[in-house]
């Protein structure tokens, strides 16, 4: 249902350096599933289409599976109509609300450029191509943004691969847009190229070297209270020190290329050495530098419990708290400085 975009740099060892954050959108073939959606929608009427989906699911179901090998097949120079075979149920429902097809065709705004004859749809393959346009032009953008980036200036070479990728009509777009200035390579069963690519990297997960990290990542900390920097709102009492709560103690940040394995380490001493755990709440946000987690940009990824060991009183307890970033896991590590035990967790960093 989406459109994914990676760019990454080639090193002679054969590892590949991710060099901006993926990004993408709903610009895959799903959307043209959409379109068609509506074109069906102008035609036989919403409610026509929402009573057949309810009431025969099956026929709904159909009939997106035929236009599926229809949507693949389709071609930039083909002149002839394209044949949609409509379900029985789906032309009694335009009977019963509408009267007959061809009368809904009339009504509709494709009365020229659709004919109906004997449970078929004739769709000319402009009308056909134009259910491609949006999602087409959406792609192009959003790559033309992505492509004024300093960082991709020496990019060279465009990679199709996925189910959409094998539709002649995206593949002309982007030679006819990006061919001149770039060369485009569309691998022979470019669908079959990501599960390929999937089974391949997990045996060689050092394939890729490096990510670029598509969020800040830090934790929940009590800084001492500062008048200069802190909202009165956030201030509170522990242990007899004025503190700040909710401060968003920044690991790395949105944008940071980080290799795999790469270590970001801070000591923290625990506020409440005689309670029996320490919670190490770990946040995410897309600001690269949130102030608070309660920030709209902020959301809770997890947390971490460490037990804590009994200490004399007046004794100080560090806690040193590890992210360690570069796989498809972040894992946070949490290691007890007056004890040496250690407790981890992960979380996905996709």
């Amino acid at each position: 249902g989406t459109a994914d975009i990676t760019v990454h740099q080639r090193y002679g060892d054969g590892s590949l350096k991710e060099v901006v954050p993926a990004s993408g959108g709903p610009w895959g073939g799903k959307s043209i599933d959409e379109a068609f959606h509506s074109f069906l929608k102008r035609i036989c009427g919403p409610k026509v289409m929402e009573e057949l989906r309810k009431t025969e699911l099956e026929d709904f179901i159909d009939l997106f599976r035929e236009f599926e090998t229809k949507k693949r097949s389709i071609r930039v120079d083909q002149t002839n109509k394209v044949v949609v075979t409509l379900p029985v149920a789906l032309i009694d429902l335009v009977k019963s609300h509408r009267g007959k097809m061809e009368t809904a065709l009339e009504q509709s705004p494709y009365g020229q450029a659709v004919s109906y004859s004997k449970q078929k749809l004739h769709i000319s393959p402009d009308t056909f191509r134009d259910l491609f346009k949006s999602t087409t032009e959406a792609l192009i953008k959003h790559l033309e943004r992505m492509f004024r980036d300093d960082k991709l200036s020496d990019l060279e070479n465009l990679i199709m691969v996925g189910g959409f990728s094998e539709c002649e009509l995206i593949q002309h777009r982007m030679k006819e847009k990006f061919g001149k200035h770039k060369k485009i390579i569309i691998p022979e069963e470019a669908g079959l190229a990501v599960l390929k690519g999937a089974v391949l990297y997990g045996h060689q997960p050092k394939a890729i070297s490096a990510r670029v990290l598509r969020r800040t990542y830090g934790i929940q900390s009590w800084p001492e209270w500062d008048p200069q920097m802190h909202p009165e709102s956030k201030k509170v009492n522990l242990g007899g020190v004025n503190r700040c709560k909710d401060v968003f103690f920044k690991y790395v940040q949105v944008g940071q290329q980080v290799e795999t394995g790469h270590e970001e380490s801070q000591v923290f001493q625990a506020l409440k050495p005689d309670e029996r755990t320490l919670e190490c709440t770990i946040y995410v946000s897309t600001d690269p530098n949130p102030r608070y987690v309660t920030d709209p940009s902020c959301q809770r990824l997890g947390n971490l419990i460490i037990p804590l060991p009994e200490i004399r009183a007046g004794q100080t307890l560090e806690i040193e708290e590890t992210m360690v970033f570069g796989d498809t896991e972040l894992l946070v590590r949490a290691r007890d400085l007056h004890t040496g035990r250690v407790v981890e967790t992960q979380f996905d960093l996709l």
